[in-house]
Protein backbone atom coordinates (compact mmCIF):
# COMPACT_ATOMS: atom_id res chain seq x y z
CA UNK A 1 0.00 0.00 0.00
CA UNK A 2 1.22 3.21 -1.06
CA UNK A 3 2.31 5.78 2.12
CA UNK A 4 0.40 8.84 2.04
CA UNK A 5 -0.10 12.04 4.21
CA UNK A 6 -1.92 12.13 7.23
CA UNK A 7 -4.57 14.75 7.08
CA UNK A 8 -7.02 16.72 9.06
CA UNK A 9 -4.84 17.30 11.98
CA UNK A 10 -5.67 20.48 13.82
CA UNK A 11 -6.12 21.74 17.12
CA UNK A 12 -9.33 24.70 17.55
CA UNK A 13 -7.62 27.52 19.72
CA UNK A 14 -9.62 30.34 21.54
CA UNK A 15 -10.87 32.37 18.62
CA UNK A 16 -9.12 35.57 19.74
CA UNK A 17 -6.31 36.98 17.54
CA UNK A 18 -2.42 36.39 18.06
CA UNK A 19 -0.76 39.13 19.18
CA UNK A 20 3.01 39.48 17.76
CA UNK A 21 5.43 39.46 19.98
CA UNK A 22 3.55 36.92 22.43
CA UNK A 23 5.80 34.74 24.80
CA UNK A 24 4.31 31.04 24.05
CA UNK A 25 3.81 30.28 20.40
CA UNK A 26 1.33 26.89 20.95
CA UNK A 27 1.16 24.74 18.24
CA UNK A 28 -2.08 25.10 16.28
CA UNK A 29 -1.70 22.09 14.01
CA UNK A 30 0.55 19.11 12.87
CA UNK A 31 0.98 17.34 9.57
CA UNK A 32 2.99 14.24 8.86
CA UNK A 33 4.37 12.81 5.46
CA UNK A 34 5.53 9.72 5.54
CA UNK A 35 5.86 9.82 2.28
CA UNK A 36 8.68 12.38 2.15
CA UNK A 37 9.67 12.21 5.31
CA UNK A 38 8.25 15.34 6.35
CA UNK A 39 6.77 17.05 10.08
CA UNK A 40 5.35 20.19 9.94
CA UNK A 41 3.69 22.68 12.55
CA UNK A 42 1.71 25.95 12.42
CA UNK A 43 1.84 28.30 15.53
CA UNK A 44 -0.80 30.36 16.80
CA UNK A 45 1.93 32.77 16.01
CA UNK A 46 1.60 32.47 12.26
CA UNK A 47 4.84 30.64 12.09
CA UNK A 48 5.07 27.64 10.16
CA UNK A 49 8.00 24.96 10.49
CA UNK A 50 9.24 22.06 8.43
CA UNK A 51 11.43 19.60 9.90
CA UNK A 52 12.88 16.41 8.11
CA UNK A 53 11.48 13.29 10.22
CA UNK A 54 14.53 11.19 11.02
CA UNK A 55 16.67 13.49 12.36
CA UNK A 56 14.57 16.57 13.10
CA UNK A 57 16.34 18.86 11.70
CA UNK A 58 14.80 21.96 10.58
CA UNK A 59 14.28 22.50 6.54
CA UNK A 60 12.29 25.56 6.63
CA UNK A 61 10.68 28.47 8.46
CA UNK A 62 7.62 30.37 7.12
CA UNK A 63 5.95 33.41 8.49
CA UNK A 64 9.29 33.86 10.90
CA UNK A 65 8.61 37.07 11.18
CA UNK A 66 4.94 36.93 13.59
CA UNK A 67 2.40 39.64 12.14
CA UNK A 68 0.85 41.95 14.26
CA UNK A 69 -2.50 40.19 14.36
CA UNK A 70 -3.10 36.56 12.81
CA UNK A 71 -6.75 36.60 11.01
CA UNK A 72 -6.38 33.01 9.71
CA UNK A 73 -6.43 30.11 11.91
CA UNK A 74 -2.71 28.65 11.54
CA UNK A 75 -3.07 26.00 9.82
CA UNK A 76 -0.61 23.40 8.06
CA UNK A 77 -1.23 20.07 6.30
CA UNK A 78 0.29 18.05 3.14
CA UNK A 79 -1.65 17.19 0.17
CA UNK A 80 -2.14 13.30 0.13
CA UNK A 81 0.90 12.28 -1.94
CA UNK A 82 3.07 14.74 -0.04
CA UNK A 83 4.07 17.04 -3.20
CA UNK A 84 2.30 20.50 -1.46
CA UNK A 85 2.06 21.82 2.18
CA UNK A 86 -0.84 24.21 2.20
CA UNK A 87 -0.54 26.63 4.96
CA UNK A 88 -2.47 29.84 5.65
CA UNK A 89 -0.44 33.04 6.41
CA UNK A 90 -1.31 36.88 6.25
CA UNK A 91 -1.17 39.76 4.13
CA UNK A 92 -1.61 39.52 0.79
CA UNK A 93 -1.74 35.74 0.59
CA UNK A 94 -4.37 33.77 2.63
CA UNK A 95 -3.75 30.61 2.02
CA UNK A 96 -0.30 29.33 0.05
CA UNK A 97 0.45 25.59 -1.24
CA UNK A 98 4.40 25.34 -1.16
CA UNK A 99 5.71 22.74 -3.04
CA UNK A 100 8.30 20.36 -1.56
CA UNK A 101 10.49 19.22 -3.85
CA UNK A 102 11.29 22.46 -6.15
CA UNK A 103 10.53 25.18 -2.98
CA UNK A 104 7.89 26.70 -5.02
CA UNK A 105 4.81 28.28 -3.80
CA UNK A 106 1.49 28.73 -5.30
CA UNK A 107 -1.55 31.21 -4.00
CA UNK A 108 -4.37 29.67 -3.10
CA UNK A 109 -6.32 31.81 -1.63
CA UNK A 110 -5.71 35.64 -2.13
CA UNK A 111 -6.86 38.00 1.33
CA UNK A 112 -9.60 39.78 -0.92
CA UNK A 113 -11.34 37.02 -0.73
CA UNK A 114 -11.04 36.36 2.97
CA UNK A 115 -14.13 38.56 4.27
CA UNK A 116 -13.10 36.34 7.24
CA UNK A 117 -10.37 34.06 8.32
CA UNK A 118 -9.82 30.85 7.19
CA UNK A 119 -10.84 28.23 9.67
CA UNK A 120 -10.21 25.07 8.15
CA UNK A 121 -8.80 23.23 5.26
CA UNK A 122 -8.30 19.88 4.08
CA UNK A 123 -7.25 18.02 0.90
CA UNK A 124 -9.03 15.68 -1.16
CA UNK A 125 -7.98 11.98 -0.38
CA UNK A 126 -7.11 11.08 -4.20
CA UNK A 127 -6.89 14.31 -6.30
CA UNK A 128 -4.92 17.28 -5.78
CA UNK A 129 -7.88 19.60 -4.48
CA UNK A 130 -8.53 20.87 -1.12
CA UNK A 131 -11.41 22.36 0.75
CA UNK A 132 -11.17 25.92 2.37
CA UNK A 133 -14.01 26.97 5.06
CA UNK A 134 -13.59 31.22 5.07
CA UNK A 135 -16.64 32.06 7.46
CA UNK A 136 -20.15 30.52 6.11
CA UNK A 137 -18.40 29.92 2.87
CA UNK A 138 -16.91 26.87 1.17
CA UNK A 139 -13.93 26.78 -1.63
CA UNK A 140 -12.71 23.90 -3.68
CA UNK A 141 -9.69 24.93 -4.95
CA UNK A 142 -6.82 23.46 -7.31
CA UNK A 143 -3.24 22.73 -6.02
CA UNK A 144 -2.68 25.47 -8.80
CA UNK A 145 -4.75 27.92 -7.48
CA UNK A 146 -8.06 27.56 -9.50
CA UNK A 147 -11.70 28.11 -7.75
CA UNK A 148 -13.99 25.46 -8.93
CA UNK A 149 -16.63 26.08 -7.07
CA UNK A 150 -17.72 28.06 -3.71
CA UNK A 151 -20.72 27.25 -1.69
CA UNK A 152 -22.13 29.12 0.85
CA UNK A 153 -24.24 27.78 3.83
CA UNK A 154 -27.76 29.88 4.57
CA UNK A 155 -26.82 30.12 8.61
CA UNK A 156 -25.82 32.58 10.83
CA UNK A 157 -23.20 30.36 12.51
CA UNK A 158 -19.72 29.96 11.52
CA UNK A 159 -17.89 27.08 9.90
CA UNK A 160 -15.19 25.85 12.54
CA UNK A 161 -14.34 22.34 10.32
CA UNK A 162 -14.65 20.69 6.91
CA UNK A 163 -13.84 17.10 6.25
CA UNK A 164 -13.84 15.00 3.52
CA UNK A 165 -15.51 12.06 3.21
CA UNK A 166 -12.88 8.87 2.34
CA UNK A 167 -14.70 8.10 -0.63
CA UNK A 168 -14.27 11.72 -2.03
CA UNK A 169 -18.06 11.73 -2.87
CA UNK A 170 -19.13 13.79 -0.15
CA UNK A 171 -17.84 15.74 2.43
CA UNK A 172 -19.13 17.06 6.22
CA UNK A 173 -19.16 20.42 7.47
CA UNK A 174 -19.22 21.55 11.30
CA UNK A 175 -20.29 25.11 12.49
CA UNK A 176 -20.21 26.47 15.98
CA UNK A 177 -23.97 25.92 16.82
CA UNK A 178 -23.58 22.33 16.90
CA UNK A 179 -25.09 21.56 13.77
CA UNK A 180 -23.05 18.92 11.64
CA UNK A 181 -23.91 18.99 7.92
CA UNK A 182 -23.00 16.08 4.80
CA UNK A 183 -22.83 17.42 1.27
CA UNK A 184 -22.28 15.73 -2.27
CA UNK A 185 -19.62 17.22 -4.05
CA UNK A 186 -20.36 17.58 -7.19
CA UNK A 187 -23.83 19.07 -7.24
CA UNK A 188 -23.84 20.56 -3.44
CA UNK A 189 -27.05 18.50 -2.36
CA UNK A 190 -27.28 18.24 1.61
CA UNK A 191 -27.44 14.57 2.40
CA UNK A 192 -28.13 14.64 6.24
CA UNK A 193 -27.79 17.12 9.10
CA UNK A 194 -28.03 17.24 12.57
CA UNK A 195 -27.12 19.21 15.81
CA UNK A 196 -25.52 18.58 18.73
CA UNK A 197 -26.45 19.95 22.09
CA UNK A 198 -22.94 22.27 22.79
CA UNK A 199 -24.80 24.19 24.79
CA UNK A 200 -24.65 27.11 23.08
CA UNK A 201 -23.14 29.05 20.32
CA UNK A 202 -19.15 30.32 19.30
CA UNK A 203 -17.94 27.09 20.42
CA UNK A 204 -15.66 25.13 18.38
CA UNK A 205 -16.74 21.73 16.58
CA UNK A 206 -14.49 19.21 14.77
CA UNK A 207 -14.99 16.59 12.75
CA UNK A 208 -13.07 13.49 11.15
CA UNK A 209 -13.70 10.50 8.97
CA UNK A 210 -11.44 7.78 10.63
CA UNK A 211 -12.46 5.05 8.12
CA UNK A 212 -15.43 5.19 5.81
CA UNK A 213 -17.91 4.23 8.23
CA UNK A 214 -17.15 5.96 11.49
CA UNK A 215 -17.31 9.82 12.05
CA UNK A 216 -16.54 11.19 14.93
CA UNK A 217 -16.90 14.96 16.41
CA UNK A 218 -15.29 17.14 19.12
CA UNK A 219 -17.17 19.92 21.32
CA UNK A 220 -13.64 21.76 22.44
CA UNK A 221 -13.46 21.11 26.19
CA UNK A 222 -16.70 19.22 26.55
CA UNK A 223 -17.04 16.04 24.77
CA UNK A 224 -16.24 13.36 21.68
CA UNK A 225 -19.03 12.49 19.96
CA UNK A 226 -19.46 9.39 17.29
CA UNK A 227 -21.48 9.99 15.11
CA UNK A 228 -24.54 8.00 12.87
CA UNK A 229 -22.09 8.14 9.59
CA UNK A 230 -25.71 8.66 7.35
CA UNK A 231 -28.31 10.59 9.78
CA UNK A 232 -25.63 12.16 11.86
CA UNK A 233 -27.61 11.90 14.39
CA UNK A 234 -25.35 11.50 18.43
CA UNK A 235 -24.60 7.54 19.07
CA UNK A 236 -22.44 7.61 21.68
CA UNK A 237 -21.62 10.63 23.56
CA UNK A 238 -18.67 10.69 25.85
CA UNK A 239 -17.25 13.44 28.31
CA UNK A 240 -13.61 14.61 27.32
CA UNK A 241 -11.96 17.80 28.38
CA UNK A 242 -10.01 17.48 24.81
CA UNK A 243 -8.60 20.43 22.58
CA UNK A 244 -7.93 18.23 20.02
CA UNK A 245 -7.98 14.38 18.51
CA UNK A 246 -6.54 12.39 16.19
CA UNK A 247 -7.97 8.89 14.58
CA UNK A 248 -5.33 5.86 14.28
CA UNK A 249 -8.22 3.29 12.50
CA UNK A 250 -8.19 1.40 15.85
CA UNK A 251 -8.99 3.75 17.94
CA UNK A 252 -9.62 7.66 18.90
CA UNK A 253 -6.45 9.48 20.41
CA UNK A 254 -7.81 12.62 22.54
CA UNK A 255 -5.39 15.69 24.03
CA UNK A 256 -6.99 16.58 26.92
CA UNK A 257 -3.73 18.06 29.03
CA UNK A 258 -1.81 17.25 30.45
CA UNK A 259 -2.90 13.28 29.05
CA UNK A 260 -3.83 11.80 25.96
CA UNK A 261 -6.61 9.81 26.36
CA UNK A 262 -6.95 6.84 24.29
CA UNK A 263 -10.83 5.84 23.06
CA UNK A 264 -11.87 2.49 21.38
CA UNK A 265 -13.76 3.00 18.00
CA UNK A 266 -17.27 2.26 20.04
CA UNK A 267 -16.11 5.16 22.17
CA UNK A 268 -15.08 3.44 25.14
CA UNK A 269 -12.38 5.61 27.36
CA UNK A 270 -9.88 2.91 27.49
CA UNK A 271 -6.48 3.98 29.03
CA UNK A 272 -4.56 7.41 29.75
CA UNK A 273 -0.87 8.15 28.53
CA UNK A 274 0.40 10.54 31.23
CA UNK A 275 2.76 13.65 29.89
CA UNK A 276 4.23 16.19 31.78
CA UNK A 277 2.93 19.19 29.30
CA UNK A 278 -0.19 20.95 30.12
CA UNK A 279 -0.80 23.61 27.92
CA UNK A 280 -2.85 23.67 25.01
CA UNK A 281 -1.88 22.20 21.50
CA UNK A 282 -2.03 19.81 18.49
CA UNK A 283 -2.18 16.21 18.31
CA UNK A 284 -1.43 14.03 15.29
CA UNK A 285 -1.64 10.84 14.34
CA UNK A 286 1.67 9.00 12.88
CA UNK A 287 2.39 5.37 10.97
CA UNK A 288 4.44 2.85 13.55
CA UNK A 289 1.76 3.15 16.29
CA UNK A 290 3.16 6.63 17.18
CA UNK A 291 1.79 10.03 17.65
CA UNK A 292 2.50 13.54 17.69
CA UNK A 293 1.89 15.34 21.33
CA UNK A 294 2.59 19.50 22.14
CA UNK A 295 5.20 19.59 24.03
CA UNK A 296 7.12 22.72 26.37
CA UNK A 297 8.69 25.51 24.97
CA UNK A 298 6.33 24.93 21.95
CA UNK A 299 8.29 21.71 20.43
CA UNK A 300 6.34 18.33 19.23
CA UNK A 301 6.80 15.44 20.89
CA UNK A 302 6.87 12.22 19.03
CA UNK A 303 5.31 9.23 21.22
CA UNK A 304 4.77 5.44 21.28
CA UNK A 305 1.45 4.97 21.55
CA UNK A 306 1.37 2.14 23.49
CA UNK A 307 3.65 3.24 26.23
CA UNK A 308 3.48 6.72 26.30
CA UNK A 309 7.48 7.25 25.87
CA UNK A 310 9.32 10.01 23.49
CA UNK A 311 11.15 8.82 20.65
CA UNK A 312 12.25 11.95 18.85
CA UNK A 313 11.81 15.91 19.83
CA UNK A 314 11.11 18.68 17.18
CA UNK A 315 12.07 21.57 18.16
CA UNK A 316 12.00 25.63 17.16
CA UNK A 317 15.11 26.75 15.69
Amino acid sequence: MPRVCLLLVTAFSASLPAVAGAPVREVSSIAYCPAKGLVAAAYRGGQVVLWEFDSARVRKVFNAAPPAVTWNKPLAQFSPDGNFLAFTQEGDAGLLAYQVDTGQSTLLVPKRLLVEGIAALNWSPASDSILVAVGRSIFLVSHGGRSRWQRRLETRALITDVAWHPSQKVYTVAVDDGEISTWEATSGRLIASARLDIGGYGVPVKVMWTDAYSLVAEVRGASLVWLDPETLKPQTVTACHCLDFAGSGTGIFAWEPPVVAVFSQAGRRARELRTPFAGDGAIAWADGGRIFTPAADSAVDLRDARSGRVLRTFTLP
